[in-house]
């Protein structure tokens, strides 16, 4: 028996409220695998996935100026200030 056969039969005899959750999934599921397909097939070749840093400076480039403008350049340096709100540290201390 083929396991949409097996489906088959099994929603036969599912009450309705699981049978919406299983339409709910299969949807989900079907959306996914249009949306990411499997990086072996999408690229053909045997090239390896981009890097994280590369992807983030694609990101990057392609922000609106004005956009860039406001975020910040010491981040690293003053992660404590962004991440939990604590008082900026002075540069020099570290």
């Amino acid at each position: 028996m083929t396991a949409r056969e097996q489906l088959l039969l099994e929603i036969n005899s599912a009450p309705d409220f699981l049978l919406e959750e299983v339409l709910d999934f299969l949807l989900f599921a079907k959306t996914r695998r249009q949306q990411t397909p499997n990086v072996s097939e999408s690229s053909g070749t045997d090239e390896p996935p981009k890097p994280i840093w590369a992807a983030f400076e694609e990101f990057a480039d392609s922000l609106p100026e004005t956009t860039a403008a406001t975020l910040p350049t010491d981040g690293a340096a003053q992660l404590d200030h962004y991440l939990y709100g604590f008082p900026k540290s002075d540069q020099s201390e570290r």
